[in-house]
């Protein structure tokens, strides 16, 4: 028994970090490119992308704003489920590594951290979690890419935007000479 809460426990944190590298692809790919969905390229950077830009004063709210293009839509978390469930299926089956309900746990944590970090950053309410300095570098990380599309894609961890190049520090913004991309 212990082996396998163990084994599962290890698959949450590995399938946990495993998550800043799907959120990279699918939001550069998805989000960011009208190649493959184009509903969700237009709902995330032709409406949600001109509405919140770079900014401050694009995330502050003002009543009766609607909140529409903040949240995936409700069917996002059962699909990447129902995406991952064969991989975790191949871990077990070719690893004898039991990593599927840690993979579903860590999976279902990182949306849910992800959508209540990207639900705060753009509602701001003065919660006490927003003046975390966690919270305010994952703001600035996520307003820097509001600027700069193609970089800063990871919202809360930016795990893969460091291993994939496309880290931006928001103390680059602005500097002479640089364009956006």
């Amino acid at each position: 028994m212990s082996s396998t809460i163990t084994s599962e426990s290890i698959a949450f944190i590995f399938f946990f970090l495993y998550g800043s590298f799907c959120e990279w692809v699918f939001h550069k790919h998805l989000f960011h490119s009208p190649q493959f969905i184009k509903r969700t390229f237009n709902a995330h950077t032709v409406v949600h992308h001109q509405r919140y830009k770079y900014e401050p004063e694009s995330y502050k709210w003002q009543e009766g704003q609607e909140k529409d293009h903040i949240a995936m839509d409700w069917f996002a978390l059962p699909l990447f489920i129902g995406f991952h469930l064969p991989l975790f299926a191949l871990f077990e089956h070719f690893t004898v590594w039991k990593c599927l309900w840690g993979g579903i746990a860590a999976i279902t944590v990182y949306c849910f951290i992800y959508e209540y970090f990207h639900y705060c950053m753009h509602v701001p309410t003065g919660r006490l979690f927003e003046r975390s300095p966690v919270f305010r570098f994952a703001k600035e990380h996520h307003r820097t890419h509001h600027k700069y599309m193609l970089q800063n894609l990871n919202v809360f961890s930016p795990l893969a935007d460091l291993c994939l190049g496309t880290c931006r520090s928001p103390a680059s913004v602005g500097r002479a000479g640089e364009t956006s991309n």
